[in-house]
């Protein structure tokens, strides 16, 4: 089983869940682990794309990648490859409604369990913490 760190809120981006975001890094008992970034809720915000490659490249060391999903369509392949060869799955904040739309549609829901149940450890803030779970608060709709 994976490991699920919920964070509340902060901006990764600022470093203000810096230390949080080295214990993510810790709990995959990797060097240099292969951390995906998946920015759905935030419209594939390159933006959002630059600062986790800022912190999570830069600053902890990991090896970083983005699943873009909104305006490309990864093969089925393509997706279980990326989400399934990570051993840090970091989900960003943002309209979760449309994020699960997505994944449910492309089958990402699906993949993301199985990186669990293989270890993978499992983060993200806002609708990046409530994806993991089968119920949550959004404003989604709002």
């Amino acid at each position: 089983m994976g490991k699920i760190v919920a964070v509340g809120g902060g901006d990764m981006r600022e470093g203000e869940t810096l230390p949080i975001d080295r214990e993510v890094v810790e709990l995959t008992g990797r060097a240099r682990p292969k951390a995906l970034f998946i920015p759905t809720a935030s419209y594939d915000s390159v933006e959002y794309w630059e600062g986790f490659q800022r912190i999570y490249g830069g600053e902890l060391g990991c090896e970083t990648a983005v699943l873009y999903l909104l305006n490309l369509a990864p093969s089925r392949p393509e997706l279980k490859e990326a989400i399934l060869s990570s051993d840090l799955i970091y989900v960003g904040g943002g309209n979760t409604l449309k994020m699960m739309r997505r994944w449910r549609k492309l089958g990402v829901d699906r993949l993301l369990e199985q990186a669990y149940n293989r270890g993978t450890v499992l983060a993200g803030v806002s609708a990046g913490a409530i994806c993991w779970f089968s119920y949550g608060h959004s404003d989604s709709m709002a």
